[in-house]
């Protein structure tokens, strides 16, 4: 018996089922909206707070405008606990300073903290502060996708004691989160000279980047390369009373001779204390232009001729005109030589 052929229409059925199979997962995987990112734990006001969350009556505090839109911003307890939440922080423009040492910069001053230099070798970093009145917590991180974050929590506690000691509760969930960003990220040894310069440069933005410690002085990036103690072939006297007229000019030739190409905009100088009339140690700053950079240094004499505690403070100049380029030299020289006398100030408080 011969075998019959499939009709045309069974033919175009069992095609049109063969395309279903194909087309089907492609069509599911087509309506598949990505994952959304998920929040981290710092961020979880529902789970931290214990509330659902309520819109904040009060504006975004001015002092945050710089960290951009944030994601999200809550509010529960009668608006006496606030979040506010930036999944990703924005690129500053027209700095020298990632934007993670940026954002910490405006999260610790809108909080008005007392907060260590940025340091570029941390994964993440917290600061609390504390009144009567109120509590504050700032957050940064970096996420596992290498993406910035920022957190911001507010807590004005009741007067009610049985409310306060609940919402104490849930606080301390707050810090617990924020201890975890902390892990890893150890504060750098407090050396004598990074204790000045940490004093010298409070309230402006500035990161530790190894050995070399960078921030911006009125619109000007600075970079302080350390050289610890030496001694140099001309001797510096501890006392300003011992500091003698032919040592300074004998010290400038030294110079002169060790960077032939340098434009002196000051000269070896021996300062005066940070308050008239105090009997503080001897200290020198010189600063001068070479090449497209103004470096400036200062000398420490130590007591009991222990050495020199030297610190060099570098900016570099952009491309301009020949004209241009002494203008801003002589900018950057001011900046050097008040950031030198600051932290030469410091040293006094901190160390005599």
């Amino acid at each position: 018996m011969t075998p019959t052929r499939p009709s045309r229409r069974y033919r175009l059925l069992a095609t049109a089922c063969a395309l279903c199979v194909i087309l089907t997962p492609q069509a599911h995987a087509a309506k598949r909206k990505p994952a959304a990112p998920k929040t981290p734990a710092i961020a979880d006001f529902r789970e931290l707070s214990g509330s659902y969350p309520g819109t904040c009556e009060q504006p975004v505090a001015p002092a945050l405008s710089g960290l951009g839109e944030p994601t999200t911003r809550q509010c529960a307890w009668s608006q006496r606990v606030e979040m506010v939440y930036w999944r990703s922080i924005p690129t500053p423009t027209a700095t020298c300073l990632p934007p993670a040492a940026i954002a910490w910069h405006r999260l610790t001053q809108a909080i008005h903290a007392d907060a260590p230099p940025w340091n570029n070798a941390w994964s993440g970093r917290t600061v609390t502060t504390n009144t009567p009145e109120s509590r504050q917590l700032a957050a940064i991180w970096r996420g596992d996708d290498g993406q910035w974050s920022a957190a911001l929590w507010r807590w004005q506690p009741s007067e009610k004691p049985d409310t306060r000691t609940w919402q104490a509760g849930h606080w301390d969930d707050v810090k617990q989160a924020a201890h975890a960003i902390d892990a890893g990220s150890p504060l750098p040894a407090a050396a004598p000279l990074f204790v000045a310069w940490r004093d010298a440069s409070a309230g402006k933005p500035r990161v530790l980047d190894g050995d070399t410690w960078r921030w911006v002085s009125d619109k000007t990036c600075l970079r302080l390369e350390t050289s610890g103690i030496s001694q140099t072939r001309i001797h510096l006297p501890y006392s300003r009373d011992d500091a003698r007229l032919e040592q300074r000019s004998g010290m400038q030739v030294l110079l002169a001779r060790r960077f032939p190409n340098a434009e002196w905009l000051q000269p070896f100088t021996l300062l005066e204390p940070g308050r008239p009339g105090d009997r503080t140690g001897a200290k020198f700053i010189a600063v001068w232009r070479e090449g497209a950079s103004v470096k400036g240094q200062l000398w420490i004499p130590l007591r009991d001729d222990a050495g020199i505690v030297r610190a060099r403070i570098v900016s570099d100049l952009a491309p301009a005109s020949a004209e241009r380029q002494k203008e801003l030299a002589k900018q950057r020289a001011d900046v050097i030589g008040h950031e030198l006398t600051a932290l030469a100030h410091a040293w006094e408080v901190r160390h005599e």
